[in-house]
């Protein structure tokens, strides 16, 4: 199971309740494309997820491992 942050769980999940945290889980260990933020080191994941036609980007603290957020980005682009 990945570790998440109290954001995520309580703001994230709320707003978004159908995000999966085996989606998360995938965009982790093997997305897409992975970005880190230079403003706070934190570290953006993309993956596709076909039952929501849409890249879901999962944004972990600077660990790359704790899930802080996700949601599906519209402007992503392989």
């Amino acid at each position: 199971m990945v570790p998440t942050t109290r954001y995520f769980r309580d703001n994230v999940l709320a707003k978004r309740p159908y995000i999966r945290l085996e989606w998360c889980e995938a965009a982790v260990s093997n997305p897409i494309r992975r970005e880190v933020q230079p403003w706070d080191g934190r570290i953006r994941h993309w993956i596709w997820i076909a039952e929501l036609a849409r890249y879901l980007r999962v944004v972990t603290l600077s660990d790359g491992v704790t899930v802080h957020n996700a949601f599906p980005d519209r402007r992503f682009v392989p």
